[in-house]
């Protein structure tokens, strides 16, 4: 069976703890325009010697800034994203959230070693936060680092193996590889925690057509399609669903038919005229 799959990119943006106003920051972010945080001052001539130097914090973050945040994660609005993340890190220049949501911004924009820096800089300061892990992995999968990749999402899932995102690309890649038991459980778990996708749910819906559970994989396409109906990946492999696995030609036909008057995938003509013939003759 022929099989169309799309690695799936999504943007998290914020962190799963809530933000505290009094993290304190060890280091400036120092990039692109974004303000570095008070750093601890020399030591006056006047000064004892036996005086230990006064710990310098960040100033607390308003609770406004994290709203500005999620405000513009919410509208997708980049500019909004920027400014909100700089502002915060301006104050604060390891919060985690801020520096994922600045990072993902570098990111759509081509920017991968300085997202890469960015997230790096993050999981240093925050070692438990997985989507830093996650969003990291879909940088280095971008930059076709497989392996780098892979370990990123992977190390995702150690701290929390219930983040979605991480589970949704992993396990994406296990059925790019044709690992589909293990694709299956990575993907079952994308699902059950919210991940709707629909790239996802098309290398779910095969991993679960190539373990055998038709019934549940054509209840996922009959979703993408209902939402997407231009989505040709989905609707080509639930064509192939239908009439090889399931021998339901009359069903596949009108698949087959909705196809044809979208168009499918480059290169998948004569599959489509195949799928065609044996629904056709099945009938018969």
């Amino acid at each position: 069976m022929k099989k169309y799959l799309l690695l799936t990119v999504l943007f998290i943006a914020a962190c799963s703890s809530t933000p505290k106003s009094n993290q304190s920051s060890e280091d400036s972010i120092g990039l692109d325009g974004v303000t570095d945080a008070p750093t601890v001052q020399e030591e006056s001539p006047k000064a004892k010697r036996d005086e230990p130097a006064p710990e310098v914090k960040a100033a607390p973050v308003a609770s406004s800034q994290y709203s500005n945040l999620n405000a513009a994660i919410k509208s997708q609005s980049d500019e909004g994203i920027y400014r909100a993340a700089t502002d915060i890190l301006a104050q604060n220049g390891n919060d985690p959230r801020a520096l994922n949501a600045l990072a993902m911004y570098h990111y759509k924009k081509g920017r991968f070693d300085l997202s890469k820096y960015l997230l790096s800089k993050g999981i240093a300061a925050n070692p438990g936060a997985a989507e830093l892990y996650s969003n990291l992995g879909v940088v280095y999968m971008s930059q076709n680092e497989r392996r780098e990749a892979i370990k990123s999402f992977k190390k995702a899932l150690s701290v929390n193996a219930m983040e979605p995102v991480a589970s949704a690309n992993v396990g994406s890649i296990y059925v790019q590889e044709k690992d589909y038991k293990k694709g299956l459980l990575a993907l079952e778990m994308a699902y059950s925690k919210g991940v709707r996708d629909p790239r996802v749910l098309n290398n779910y819906a095969i991993a679960l057509t190539a373990t055998g559970s038709y019934e549940k994989a054509a209840d996922l396409y009959k979703k993408v399609v209902k939402e997407d109906s231009n989505n040709r990946e989905a609707m080509l492999n639930y064509a192939i669903l239908l009439v090889d696995k399931m021998e339901k030609y009359k069903d596949g036909l009108e698949v087959i038919s909705r196809l044809k008057f979208v168009g499918g995938p480059t290169g998948s003509s004569n599959r489509i005229n195949a799928l065609e013939n044996k629904a056709k003759a099945g009938l018969k």
